[in-house]
């Protein structure tokens, strides 16, 4: 081959060694991102929940509770920095008698997963400003505390990272965020619900939770969620008198699978571009690089000597030169001795 292809295999693979580490470095940052066209559905059960029949306002325990937390991208609203996610849910019991509905709209940053301000936010209708993570935490999520928001108390807290687990063939961190009581509404009820001698009072409503979040660290993927929920009514005096809500959720099996497989999907896809592609790229590369420094020193080695010419080197003509010094006076007239000669004889 020529030393042309040499040089040409040279610069592929030079150009090749420079995208493995381009990829990891450039181009995975600007791919991995949050998707724009998120859909999922999400189902979490809770086992003998104490729960308030609001048409009797009397507590019913020993209830079964089933939540379904829907998740869409608003594709329109985002662009390459954001994602805006719509999320509806709701709780019903066992007859399908609904317990709670929410709202909820957030622009979160596809890359940190952080809430930013955009795009019309709000919580149940109402426009709220977000803070922290919400449903998903960042890609390569560490053993840290995050801010994670509640969206009922409508303020952040401090997610604490408490341990490593394996959950569903996956290596998962676990985070528990407590949201102390906090009264989130007033509620005008009859004065013997929270003791009161009063026909009408209005109870404040306070809420509690703690939540536990195991997080696939990698895709930041929520692959199983726990609320340890308490809704109550408190009298004048600040004393529970009446639950609202008492109740464990937690994902149920076939939900924790359906995000643990988009854990891996996620995982795959990340490591396809900071890890595979990468070493593929600079392997090829650099065999290109070998192939064509060989090529070039081999055709250089092949190539003959060029001997250097002097200028004493020229071709020398030794034959004598058949023409006369003097021309040759053809005249017969003129003697042998040529016209000097004849002149002397006539002397």
């Amino acid at each position: 081959m020529r030393p042309t292809s040499g040089a040409i295999l040279v610069a592929a693979g030079a150009f090749l060694i420079v995208g493995a580490v381009a990829t990891p470095l450039a181009v995975a940052p600007a791919l991995v991102k949050v998707p724009l066209d998120q859909s999922s559905v999400t189902v979490s059960e809770a086992k003998n929940a104490t729960v308030l029949d609001f048409s009797t306002l009397a507590e019913r325990s020993g209830v079964n509770l089933t939540a379904h937390r829907a998740v869409r991208g608003d594709v329109d609203a985002g662009n390459a920095d954001r994602t805006v996610f719509n999320v509806g849910v709701r709780v019903i019991d066992d007859a399908g008698k609904e317990i709670t509905v929410s709202t909820d709209r957030v622009a979160l940053d596809r890359r940190t997963a952080e809430s930013v301000a955009c795009c019309a936010e709000a919580v149940n209708g109402a426009p709220f400003k977000h803070e922290g993570l919400t449903y998903t935490f960042p890609f390569g999520t560490e053993k840290k505390t995050y801010q994670y928001f509640d969206n009922t108390a409508r303020k952040a807290y401090p997610a604490e990272y408490v341990g490593t687990e394996k959950l569903q063939g996956l290596t998962v961190y676990k985070f528990e965020m407590t949201a102390e009581p906090i009264k989130i509404s007033e509620i005008d009820v009859p004065g013997n619900l929270v003791g009161s001698a009063q026909p009408t009072v209005t109870a404040g409503r306070f809420y509690a939770n703690t939540r536990t979040l195991w997080v696939e660290p990698d895709s930041g993927v929520i692959v199983k969620g726990q609320e340890k929920q308490l809704q109550t009514l408190r009298d004048e005096t600040g004393a529970d008198k009446i639950k609202i809500i008492d109740a464990t959720l937690v994902f149920t099996e076939d939900t924790q699978k359906q995000q643990a497989k988009a854990a891996k999907d996620a995982r795959q896809q990340i490591n396809l571009l900071t890890t595979v592609l990468p070493i593929v790229l600079g392997l090829v590369g650099l065999l290109l690089l070998l192939l064509g420094l060989f090529i070039i020193v081999r055709a250089a080695r092949r190539r003959p000597d060029a001997t250097a010419v002097e200028a004493g080197d020229g071709p020398v003509d030794d034959v004598p030169s058949q023409r006369s010094a003097e021309p040759v006076d053809d005249d017969p007239t003129v003697p042998a001795g040529g016209r000097h000669a004849a002149d002397r004889a006539e002397s």
